[in-house]
């Protein structure tokens, strides 16, 4: 494998992570969260936009279609967000547990990038 293709493998799963965050952030129900979450998921949301189509441009330039990738660890963090909505905790547990959730897919999803990136410099 070359570094080349690599990349267009790390790009990819970048591709997918973005795209499974904001497929999964898009109407997802939000209300029970404090405006301190709330402005962090929202900027989360928008920065994660921005990586979508950025990644694909990226993609498109290199001639790789990243198909139907998915990312096993962002499939279970989401499941996880989805059952702290649906469950019957208090509203601060249910605040925090969430969070604490956000804040492992905000950190996946950097590290990603941040793979990508180290590819890209090492080019």
């Amino acid at each position: 494998m070359t570094k080349k293709e690599l990349l267009g493998k790390e790009l990819s799963n970048l591709y997918a992570i973005a795209k499974q965050v904001n497929t999964y952030f898009d109407g997802s129900d939000i209300s029970f969260l404090n405006e301190k979450v709330k402005t962090i998921l929202s900027s989360y949301a928008k920065f994660s936009c921005t990586s979508e189509e950025q990644t694909s441009q990226m993609l498109r330039k290199m001639e790789v279609n990243p198909g139907n990738t998915s990312d096993s660890i962002v499939n279970e963090i989401t499941e996880n967000l989805h059952d702290i909505v649906k469950s019957d905790h208090s509203p601060t547990i249910k605040n925090l547990g969430y969070s604490l959730s956000l804040n492992r897919l905000v950190a996946y999803h950097r590290a990603n990038i941040e793979n990508v990136e180290h590819l890209m410099a090492n080019s």
